[in-house]
């Protein structure tokens, strides 16, 4: 008889796989509990937060030590390549110690390895918050229905955070094209002016184009990298979404579920484009709405870790 599993995570900020890995049958103890975790369990996998590795190194060794060498010790990081502006020397010592057994990210993009071995894991759309509520992928297709040509929401506050400063910058610019071009656009600074979730949905599904552009974790790095919740979740709406350029997107969709572009530029030749070919974007958009439910919600993201750790553990001989 299988005894029941149990996640360790001591991060200072749950992850949004929690939820997911109750759902799948593995019970999650939060905070500082090694000690008490019932001895008829099996412990799957201990995960620090990766800053808290960044931080303190030594922290993997103890909670190695605690949880013997079967145990794999993890951490997730979804904020690269920019690291939350961490001093160079804490990221390269915790990268040359490796010691994490399994070093997760959102986005490959230098030679800092933080673990012996590193995954690929995206972020993913929250389904249970982001979904059709109550509409149909029919009635999107009515383009009566839309209220905006082209939106966004997100930080950008610049004067508080020094790493919206692109995107700042970029929807300013994008507003003035737009408004000679007698465009329909509403752009949304979430940190001056917060959103709930279904304000966030009715936006996505009033708005032909919904643009996303960068990622504060991003700031001094030369391209996107990793997509953020929103390249799911406004798919997950039936929202179309027009992104900038991401590294990783060709590891989540295919050619005909993604429409992107490189520069401001492009963006207004794309926003004319889809504009003009409202039934092409809609079917780019239905597409990238099957690919986000059936690979990219965060029980997917659950499913994707626990094989992980168990090929890890059969590895390993656990």
């Amino acid at each position: 008889m299988s005894r029941p599993k149990v996640f360790l995570d001591l991060a200072s900020k749950p992850t949004p796989l929690n939820a997911e890995l109750e759902q799948l049958g593995i019970r999650v103890l939060r905070g500082e509990v090694a000690a008490a975790v019932p001895p008829d369990c099996e412990v799957v996998a201990g995960l620090l937060g990766f800053y808290d590795y960044v931080s303190r190194p030594w922290r993997a060794w103890k909670l190695k030590r605690v949880l013997g060498p079967g145990v794999p010790v993890i951490a997730w990081n979804r904020d690269a390549p920019g690291y939350l502006n961490k001093r160079p020397w804490r990221l390269a010592l915790a990268s040359r110690l490796e010691g994490l057994d399994i070093y997760a990210t959102h986005a490959i993009t230098d030679d800092w390895r933080f673990g012996k071995e590193v995954a690929l894991l995206h972020n993913g759309a929250s389904i249970a918050a982001y979904n059709l509520a109550g509409r149909s992928l029919e009635s999107l297709r009515d383009e009566g229905n839309y209220r905006y040509d082209v939106t966004f929401f997100g930080a950008m506050n610049a004067d508080r955070y020094k790493e919206y400063l692109p995107r700042e910058r970029f929807f300013g610019a994008l507003a003035q094209a737009l408004e000679s071009r007698g465009i329909n656009y509403r752009f949304i600074d979430t940190s001056r002016t917060p959103m709930s979730v279904a304000e966030q949905v009715e936006l996505v599904q009033t708005s032909r184009i919904n643009i996303n552009y960068g990622a504060g974790c991003e700031y001094g790095a030369p391209m996107g990298y990793g997509l953020p919740e929103r390249c799911f979740g406004i798919p997950a709406c039936g929202g179309f979404l027009l992104s900038d350029y991401r590294l990783h997107a060709a590891d989540a969709f295919a050619a005909d579920e993604w429409a992107d572009y490189t520069d401001l530029e492009q963006a207004l030749q794309r926003i004319d484009y889809y504009l003009g070919n409202f039934a092409e974007a809609r079917a780019i958009a239905e597409r990238a709405y099957r690919r986000v439910l059936a690979c990219h919600s965060y029980r997917h993201r659950a499913e994707e870790l626990l094989a992980l750790l168990a090929d890890w553990r059969r590895r390993h001989g656990a």
